[in-house]
């Protein structure tokens, strides 16, 4: 059974005077720490836009790199100043970024989200044995400013990354300690900052000790953010759309409607979260480094707020469908152990081993308006990974030509357990777990081998190969609260995938880039397994006979240099998805409706639906001139279910970026940018999202957007710097496709820097 824990009419994570010892600590510890050490920022700075590591899990120079990649460096995310990795990824103007609520950011890449769009940090998969086909919440769990760098891969990144690198691979890189020719050093820095929208108050410290053969990187950073205000600006055509016009309380042990005094204060979205980074580095000889990283997150309750706002319909009124929906504290342990080898090895000439235990825990909490009983869902992972990866160099007369190849090993043991607690009574009874009661266990083994050849300083070639094994097995106990007609659950999906492309530099101002790849995703107990509720009324069930999905993608692509400090990419692809994954009616022992939670509900299960297409295109202008710098950014998606003839889940409309920054003086830093989207119209929604029309998504889909933001930076001296920005200029009420929260309104962000 859970332990019973009582529903939070607000968030009771963190009581005030322990939130209140934090922030005073944060600051305290930024205001009057020594002011005399030297700047750190300079060395962290990603060391060259040329050099990219996601494509072949080795850094190269980017200009042989036959894909489409984005890179985000420590100092990008100092000056934009995201409130979370996933405001960081949507800053790019390159990535769509859905919320499902307030603490939430689920990346689309290429008409892919969720669990097809691989998220990696140091080397390590996150993406995990009960990551959805939904949306997810987990990128958040990173702090963007822990990391140097991120490389967002575009496309399919199998034969590197192996399952789930569908839609592309988002490589995240944390800071690392430095090293130091004598003596021992520290460095130290930090800020505090608020943001009016979201009543955002964070606080981050970072603290570095550098010896010549050790070194030591410290980063702790809490944010609280509360209720997000939306816009007050309203759409001509939806002058009512996001509004909050109500919330619920429980008086006198009943669950009440209560006006909402301001109904753009979105009430029960805020939410509290920490993380702390620890990262060793020695050196044990000249090329030898062995890193130890210690990452840990958790939050506090994470209001659904989607869930939150949707109604049914009793007799002729309506009335709330949910007097409680959230998440518990979402808790992510990670401890690594990598190994960097720079000299020739048994059969390589460089040598990386990664060895890594995660711990995740999450939880789901859902109370029907109107009903004492609350249904508490636990889910708990262990998960122990292992990465060889080899580099030979072929040539050693100064040319590209190297052979990379390597294994990884996973294990992933997951726990589901699952009550029914009465808050009146306190009774506790058995309830529905989401996966199988008995649990599950996901193993792979995989080998890979690429082969990067530059025949010529202007041509280079990369292909290479990847086979993956994996076994799932899945037990459900005879004391299981939701019957089905089998026991357990086994597959044991197989996929070989390869990829080979080239880069032709045809003359100084003008590169051209292809690539074929094929990718796959084999089914995870998250697809195959689980029991919930989707929508209303509709219950998803196992369904044990689902094949790996796969794709296949062409790319082309140029990069053009016509004057000095200005460049123009443009990227075209198209995908072709075989037994496609998504939610589709199904049917149990012959029923195609059975009574869940009280209710009567249409059976639905995730199936291969058969084969779809995605193509779009990405083009991207970057321009500096002496002080000024331009940059600009449009995507383009169009996906279609084949063989269902109907619009594919995850595709996104139209989206783009333009920036401007200006430093007019040599401690001013302006910049101003403008963010847009095409409108999601209900002929380009695809049936999965359909029940969502007239809850989260107005009756004739959600309209055009855009919105404005200026920021500035002033350097006050060589220690503080005090940053300012007001985001969504005019206040405009808007809502991302997908998304079930409105995006914030007006928003002052203020920031304090210290560099020590």
């Amino acid at each position: 059974m859970l332990t019973t824990r009582p529903a939070p009419s607000q968030r009771i994570w963190l009581p005030l005077p322990v939130r209140l010892a934090l922030t005073i600590a944060l600051t305290s510890y930024v205001l009057l720490a020594n002011t005399d050490s030297t700047q750190i920022d300079s060395v962290r700075t990603f060391s060259s836009s040329a050099i990219v590591v996601s494509a072949s899990r080795w850094a190269e120079r980017a200009s042989t790199v036959s894909r489409q990649i984005t890179v985000i460096r420590s100092d990008d995310v100092r000056d934009r100043n995201p409130g979370t990795a996933a405001d960081m990824l949507e800053g790019t103007g390159e990535v769509f970024v859905q919320r499902s609520q307030a603490g939430g950011g689920s990346p689309r890449l290429r008409g892919f989200a969720a669990n097809s769009v691989l998220l990696v940090i140091d080397g390590v998969r996150m993406n995990n044995a009960i990551y959805r086909s939904g949306n997810l919440q987990n990128l958040i769990q990173v702090d963007a400013n822990s990391l140097a760098s991120t490389e967002v891969l575009f496309g399919p990144g199998s034969v590197q990354y192996g399952s789930d690198a569908l839609g592309g691979v988002i490589a995240m890189q944390t800071k690392d300690p430095v090293f130091f020719d004598s003596g021992v050093k520290y460095f130290g820095g930090g800020f505090i900052r608020s943001a009016s929208a979201s009543q955002e108050r964070s606080g981050s410290i970072e603290f570095d000790v550098s010896l010549p053969s050790f070194g030591s990187y410290t980063a702790l950073t809490y944010s609280s953010f509360g209720d997000l205000r939306s816009g007050r600006m309203m759409p001509s055509e939806l002058p009512e759309f996001g509004l909050r016009p109500w919330t619920v309380q429980r008086i006198n042990g009943r669950d009440t409607v209560v006006a909402n005094p301001d109904p753009h204060r979105q009430i029960s979205s805020g939410y509290d979260q920490v993380n702390a980074l620890q990262k060793f580095r020695w050196k044990l000889d000249d090329a030898m480094e062995l890193r130890y990283i210690g990452l840990f997150t958790t939050s506090s309750d994470v209001p659904r707020y989607d869930r939150l706002v949707e109604t049914r319909a009793v007799g002729s009124s309506t009335r709330p469908r949910s007097a409680e929906w959230y998440y518990g504290p979402q808790t992510w342990l990670i401890n690594s152990l990598a190994l960097d080898i720079r000299r020739p090895v048994f059969i390589a000439d460089e040598l990386k081993v990664t060895i890594a235990h995660q711990w995740f825990e999450e939880s789901r909490h859902s109370r029907n308006f109107g009903n004492p009983v609350r249904r508490d869902q636990l889910e708990r992972l262990s998960i122990v990974s292992a990465n060889i990866d080899a580099k030979i160099e072929l040539d050693d007369s100064g040319n590209d030509r190297d052979l990379y190849y390597g294994v990884e090993a996973t294990f992933q043991d997951v726990e589901s357990r699952a009550s029914n607690v009465n808050i009146d009574t306190d009774l506790t009874t058995p309830g529905v777990t989401r996966y199988p009661d008995g649990g599950s266990v996901v193993s792979q083994i995989a080998a890979y081998t690429q082969l990067r050849w530059e025949f010529h300083p202007r041509l280079s070639i990369a292909a290479g190969l990847r086979a993956t094994a994996i076994q799932l097995r899945s037990q459900i106990t005879p004391e299981s609260v939701f019957k089905t007609p089998f026991t357990s659950i086994q597959t044991d999906p197989s996929a070989v995938t390869g990829s080979i492309g080239s880069s032709w530099t045809a003359t100084d101002i003008l590169t051209f880039h292809g690539n074929v790849a094929s990718g796959f995703r084999a089914p995870n107990v998250d697809d195959i397994a689980k029991v919930f509720e989707s929508e209303p009324g509709r219950v998803v069930v196992p369904n044990p006979g689902l094949r790996p999905v796969t794709v296949l993608t062409a790319e082309g692509g140029l990069h053009i240099t016509p004057l000095e400090g200005v460049t123009f990419q443009a990227t075209a692809y198209s995908s072709w998805l075989s037994d496609a994954l998504e939610k589709r009616p199904f049917s149990v022992d012959g029923r195609d409706s059975i009574d869940f939670n009280g209710q009567s509900s249409q059976v639905i299960a995730v199936q291969n639906v058969g084969t779809a297409r995605i193509w779009g295109i990405s083009m991207a202008l970057d321009a500096e001139f002496r002080s000024v710098r331009l940059h600009a950014a449009v995507t383009g998606v169009w996906g279609r279910d084949e063989t269902n003839n109907v619009p594919l889940e995850h595709v996104t409309p139209a989206f783009g970026l333009v920036r401007l920054h200006w430093s007019p003086a040599r401690r001013l830093d302006l910049s101003a940018d403008v963010r847009w989207s095409a409108a999601w119209l209900v002929s380009e929604i695809s049936p999965a999202d359909q029940p969502l029309i007239g809850v989260t998504i107005p009756q004739g889909g959600l309209p055009a957007w855009t919105v404005a933001g200026v920021r500035a930076s002033y350097d006050l001296n060589t220690t503080f710097t005090l940053q300012a920005a007001v985001e969504n200029i005019f206040d405009l009420q808007y809502r991302p496709a997908g998304s079930g929260i409105s995006a914030p309104g007006r928003n002052i962000v203020t920031t304090l820097r210290v560099r020590l």
